[in-house]
């Protein structure tokens, strides 16, 4: 196997396969370095209409399509009153929004960036990142009991919330709250197909139906919220979620993760660049989860190629770049999470208010 490249990007999600794919096409060597093998559940189901342009532009909608998503005809929220209110994308532009098996999704963007020509490495962990002496990066990474040695003329960190490359290289994560996610999931079918977000007094649920049947449910609430009442209790103080279960009781969550609002700073160095959600992660209530991570792979793109060009000023830009998206965004959440009054003793809104 090749061990020497011109990128080397650290994570296999939407972001970081995005970026091989594109840097891939750009006729440079890029080595895409997975920690699992696309076989285990993921969450971030829900992919908005917009997606569509993102995955044409890519060249991979056909490829999508046979992935089998599930068309999203709309969402249903009862957000500042009990009273259902639906939304529905008959007149969006792109057409429906779409539910997918996120495993199989990042699968499929994976392996494009492996037909493009990048080197993907499965069951792969980055262990650490260092500068040798001719400028290049080294990147030790454990695959199969065996320690490789990677060398790139840039870095690229698409490790996730956690942003393992960055944080070795002085990044600091700026969190905004402490929003957790707890995630079950239940062998039902329904005919609907739409997302459903329903506020609660210390949080809010969403619930989704997924390609090939099952649907999954996720309370969304804060960490210190977590667990103040028994989870068949939460599911039934939301009578629309409960009622979307079939009244039946919901398995435990099997995962419970972090779905806080961060920026890590900077998001950029000396030849290396933090893409997805390593660079900024949002709400689940935003939607934008996957479009966000692929529309910082793409962007990165093209300030390394500006980069590599002799452009000093490419990656900067894409920082500042991030820093305006996140602070827009954190601007559209305050109006959101504002909306709801009902509760004006709870915690979890007046944090929000």
């Amino acid at each position: 196997m090749k061990l020497s490249f011109d990128v080397v990007v650290a994570g296999g999600g939407p972001a970081g396969s995005t970026a091989a794919l594109d840097l891939s096409r750009r006729g440079l060597s890029v080595a895409l370095i997975e920690q699992g093998r696309y076989e285990t559940r993921r969450v971030g189901e829900t992919l908005p209409p917009m997606i569509r342009q993102q995955l044409t532009q890519l060249g991979v909608w056909e490829p999508f399509l046979e992935c089998g998503p599930l068309p999203s005809y709309g969402i249903r929220t009862t957000w500042e009153g009990p009273t259902p209110r639906h939304h529905d994308f008959l007149q969006n532009p792109y057409g429906c929004g779409w539910h997918v098996d996120r495993a199989r999704f990042d699968a499929m963007l994976a392996w494009a960036a492996a037909q493009a020509g990048a080197e993907l490495l499965l069951s792969a962990r980055a262990c650490s990142c260092n500068k040798g002496a001719n400028g290049r990066w080294v990147l030790e990474v454990a695959q199969d009991g065996a320690i490789l040695s990677l060398s790139g003329r840039m870095l690229v960190d698409a490790t996730g919330r956690k942003a393992m490359l960055a944080s070795q290289l002085g990044g600091k994560a700026d969190v905004a709250d402490r929003l957790i996610g707890a995630v079950s999931f239940l062998e039902i079918c329904e005919i609907a197909q739409w997302t459903l977000l329903e506020a609660v007094e210390d949080g809010w649920w969403y619930s989704v139906p997924l390609p090939g049947g099952g649907m999954v449910f996720a309370y969304m609430t804060d960490s210190d919220l977590w667990m103040d009442r028994k989870w068949d209790e939460l599911l039934q103080l939301a009578p629309h979620t409960f009622e979307r279960a079939s009244c039946r009781h919901l398995p435990p969550p099997f995962h419970i993760v972090s779905a806080a609002s961060v920026i890590h700073q900077p998001v950029t160095g000396p030849d290396w660049v933090a893409i997805g959600d390593a660079a900024l992660a949002f709400d689940p209530l935003s939607g934008q989860g996957v479009f966000k991570s692929i529309d910082t792979g793409i962007r990165c793109c093209s300030a390394i190629a500006r980069y590599f060009d002799g452009d000093s000023s490419a990656l900067a830009e894409y920082g500042s770049w991030v820093k305006e998206t996140y602070q827009s965004y954190l601007a559209t959440r305050a109006r959101f999470y504002g909306s709801v009054t009902r509760w004006p003793g709870s915690r979890f809104w007046k944090r929000r208010a």
